[in-house]
């Protein structure tokens, strides 16, 4: 008998050998700090905006304030140019940088961006202001008058700024203008016009008394008021009166002012931070020579010195250092300019030397010019000095007058992608 064909149930698959559906991700699954690494690689201040611009989670990324930290020191500041500052004549021109491969910025005309024409219409801005300083896409000048005007040609905005009057019968001389970046507790990167502090040094002399003091104030953009950091008296210093020429900066570094007494050789150095002032003596006799931005300045500084660099009679160079724990300002080096020059054969007799910026390009505090008796600024030899070498390069005359020439930032505004 032929059995029946046993049929066995096929049994059904288990429900774990199934692979569940993949979630869909999205933009807004990469982890934030990825996001933050991938951003920190984009070189260029126009990528960053142009990424904060794509969706609300990158610009919340971005717009934080360790990241703008972090960007910007990996990144340095993106210079579009300088402004140069010609005192003869009171003008203020713009000279623009080439745009580094991968930092240009599309469809701006730089020209344009940085034009201080809106000052100019301005019924408050004369023709004339003196320009002090620059500061992340700001600008500082001088009105005659005593007043301040910071300003932000980017966004064609502007502040004047009137110092708290000194006392009584008094004579005031300005010694500068130095825009500080915001206040401490300000985390961002961006220095604007709503937030920006600017520092105001000034010598003044009270008649009735007959004293002489130096004043450092500061101007608080966001708490929009002046406050008194520093004062220190100088009649030992200025015995007579005589303003404003008495002193002349020469150097500014890590956050340390320094002015030179033209009729003794006393430094006196501003901390900015915590507008203390000192003072001390270059080594050596007065000679009756005028110090000057010309003949002396300051070179760097750090936590325990301050280096210099003195042009001393003819033919003289010398690398100054003051130590901060010992109190003394010694020659460290001394060498004749006549030596470092190898191309003695190429300009004959005498030659006059200086310290300049041949350009805004070469702007520098470490360069010493050398020029003909007659100054036609032919050609010019400069000397790049710090302390340890002095190096000497031929190098083509672009400034013949000798204008300041002050660093133009782009300034920061990732607002705009809001």
């Amino acid at each position: 008998m032929q059995g029946k064909p046993i049929s066995r149930p096929v049994p059904m698959a288990k429900q774990h050998d199934v692979p569940p559906p993949r979630p869909s991700t999205t933009i807004h699954d990469i982890p934030g700090e990825l996001l933050e690494l991938t951003f920190l690689h984009i070189p260029s201040t126009a990528g960053i905006i142009r990424a904060a611009a794509t969706c609300k989670l990158w610009r919340r990324v971005i717009g934080n304030a360790g990241f703008l930290r972090r960007f910007r020191r990996r990144n340095g500041p993106h210079i579009l140019g300088h402004h140069s500052y010609y005192c003869e004549d009171g003008r203020t021109d713009f000279l623009p940088f080439p745009a580094p491969a991968g930092k240009e910025i599309a469809a701006i005309d730089v020209d344009d961006r940085v034009s201080l024409h809106f000052l100019r219409k301005s019924n408050s801005c004369p023709m004339h202001l003196e320009l002090h300083d620059s500061r992340r896409g700001l600008l500082a000048f001088y009105r005659r008058g005593f007043s301040i005007i910071v300003c932000c040609p980017w966004t064609k905005q502007h502040r004047e700024l009137h110092p708290t009057r000194p006392r009584g019968n008094s004579h005031t001389g300005l010694l500068g203008i130095f825009l500080l970046d915001a206040d401490p507790d300000e985390m961002g990167p961006d220095l604007n016009m709503s937030n920006f502090r600017v520092l105001c040094v000034r010598l003044i002399h009270y008649c009735t008394e007959n004293s002489k003091i130096v004043d450092a104030s500061v101007f608080s953009a966001r708490d929009d008021r002046w406050l008194q950091v520093g004062i220190t008296a100088v009649d030992d210093i200025v015995p007579w009166e005589t303003f404003p020429g008495q002193f002349v900066l020469v150097g500014r570094a890590c956050g340390s002012i320094f002015w030179s007494s033209k009729s003794t050789n006393v430094i006196i150095h501003l901390d900015e931070s915590t507008g203390e002032f000192s003072d001390f003596t270059l080594p050596g006799e007065h000679t009756g020579i005028d110090y000057s931005r010309w003949n002396l300045q300051v070179i760097g500084v750090d936590t325990s010195s301050v280096h210099l660099v003195r042009i001393s009679g003819d033919d003289d160079l010398e690398l100054l250092c003051y130590d901060r724990g010992i109190g003394a300002c010694v020659v460290e080096r001394k060498v004749r300019a006549s030596q470092v020059d190898s191309h003695s054969d190429e300009v004959t007799q005498y030659r006059l030397w200086y310290f300049a910026a041949v350009s805004a390009e070469a702007a520098a505090p470490e360069c010493i010019v050398q020029c003909t008796p007659q100054s036609d600024f032919e050609y010019v030899w400069r000397f790049s000095v710090d302390t340890r070498n002095i190096k000497l390069e031929r190098v083509q005359e672009l400034n013949k007058y000798g204008g300041q020439a002050f660093p133009y930032e782009l300034p920061w505004n990732i607002s705009v992608c809001s």
